[in-house]
Order: structure tokens, then C-alpha cells, then sequence
């Protein structure tokens, strides 16, 4: 199941490089720290300039560990690693998955000032109007459907057109499920039935 889009979506999942240059931050601090304990005298005085220098070394590892780990997990940048993840899904699975993935990414939205709001609401907004014309893309088609068996010939073709219409703007997944539908149908109205 982890082979198809979308089956193991998860918003918190690390795809930013930031974790690893982190860990190398701490890990120069720490060798640093290392080398200058090693290489100082046997009584450690902070009055020394390998004692300043440890110590700088100490509360910079922190810092860096700190403010790292703050940026990792920061509402933009779990949305921005979300909206990323959801752009290659939106035209492939279902409404009602695409719904719920973009559900969360709205809670995330949410979470953010309002300056930083503005730099995602074009991307957002646009997520959701995509997911909005592939509902009613998907109501259309059941709508059509149901009323296709009524009139002439004529006005079951008209009808078909529509569907297909309709039928392009779904996600890959949803026109899986109609596809046999619609080939019977044509095949049904080519013979003229």
C-alpha cells in the first residue's frame, strides 16, 4: 500500500534537509568542545580562553539545537512540507481523500499569524477550489447518469457529452471508477439502443 500516492500521507513527515545540517551544527559544537577539553589544562578555569570558548561552544550547540527544532516543527513549515506533499495527490485520488488531507492543511493555516497567512492563502484557496470543482465534477456525473436513460437518442448523446465533460475533470482515481460506465454507455448509444 506505502506504492500508491497518497496511502501513507502524513503531514509531520521530515522532508526538509534542516534536520541533518542541525546535526551538523552540534556535531562541529560538540567536537569542538571536545578538542578544546582535550587540549586544555587539567584545571578548567573560566577565567581561560579554552574556558570562554568551551563555554560559547556549550551554549551555541543549544541554541542551534533549540531554534532548529522550533523551525522543524513551525506551522509554516509543516504547512509548506504539506501543501508540497499534496500537490502531486490532488489530481490523482479521490475527493474525500484530497478533503480530509486538506482538512489538516487548513488546521495548520489556522495556526499561523496573520502576516504569514497571506504568503500561503493563494495556495490554499487554490487547493480547496480544485477539490470543490472535482465534487461537483463528481455530483455532475451521478446527476447525468441517473437522467441518461430518459429521451430520444438524440438527447442521450447530448447527455453523454456531458458526462464526458464532466468525466475529464475528475482525479485518476474517480474516473477508474466510472470508466466502465461510460464505456458502456457509448457502446450502448453507438448501437443506437
Amino acid at each position: 500500500m506505502a506504492d500508491k500516492p497518497g496511502a501513507d500521507w502524513n503531514i509531520d513527515e521530515r522532508a526538509s534537509s534542516a534536520p541533518f545540517i542541525i546535526l551538523i551544527l552540534i556535531a562541529l559544537a560538540v567536537a569542538g568542545i571536545v578538542y578544546l577539553l582535550v587540549g586544555a589544562e587539567t584545571s578548567f578555569s573560566v577565567n581561560t580562553t579554552e574556558g570562554v570558548l568551551i563555554i560559547v561552544s556549550v551554549i551555541g550547540a543549544v541554541i542551534a539545537l533549540i531554534s532548529g527544532v522550533a523551525w522543524e516543527f513551525s506551522p509554516v513549515n509543516r504547512l509548506r512540507r504539506a501543501l508540497r506533499k499534496m500537490a502531486p495527490l490532488i489530481d490523482q485520488e479521490p475527493s474525500e481523500t484530497t478533503k480530509k488531507y486538506y482538512l489538516e492543511i487548513y488546521a495548520l493555516y489556522l495556526k499561523m499569524s496573520e502576516k504569514k497567512k497571506k504568503n500561503f492563502y493563494t495556495r490554499v484557496n487554490s487547493l480547496r477550489e480544485r477539490i470543490e470543482t472535482h465534487l461537483k465534477s463528481e455530483k455532475e456525473i451521478e446527476r447525468l447518469f441517473q437522467k441518461v436513460d430518459k429521451g430520444s437518442l438524440t438527447e442521450q448523446k447530448n447527455i453523454y457529452l456531458e458526462i464526458y465533460k464532466a468525466y475529464s475533470g475528475l482525479p485518476r482515481k474517480v474516473q477508474e471508477e466510472y470508466y466502465t460506465h461510460l464505456v458502456q454507455l457509448r457502446d450502448r448509444l453507438e448501437r443506437g439502443n
